[in-house]
């Protein structure tokens, strides 16, 4: 029981820290954070994305391996 509980508290912390990052790379763009999150079963993190003058929405996936200066990247070139 212990190990789960510890378990979930370090998914909870990752998922705030991806959370973080994902909404800092957005920062100067038009594009705003909608959700983020972990998925458990390979780690790949996600991120949606709304446009804030079209309404557009956009997920991004970032493998595990991926840098976050690729998601601003993504994010610029749009």
């Amino acid at each position: 029981m212990k190990t789960r509980a510890a378990d979930a508290r370090a998914v909870a912390k990752a998922t705030r820290a991806w959370s973080v990052a994902a909404t800092a790379a957005a920062a100067g763009t038009r594009w705003r954070s909608t959700s983020s999150w972990i998925q458990q079963a390979d780690g790949v993190r996600c991120a949606e994305f709304t446009h804030v003058s079209t309404g557009k929405h956009r997920m991004i996936r970032l493998a595990t391996d991926q840098a976050i200066e690729t998601l601003r990247s993504q994010l610029v070139e749009e």
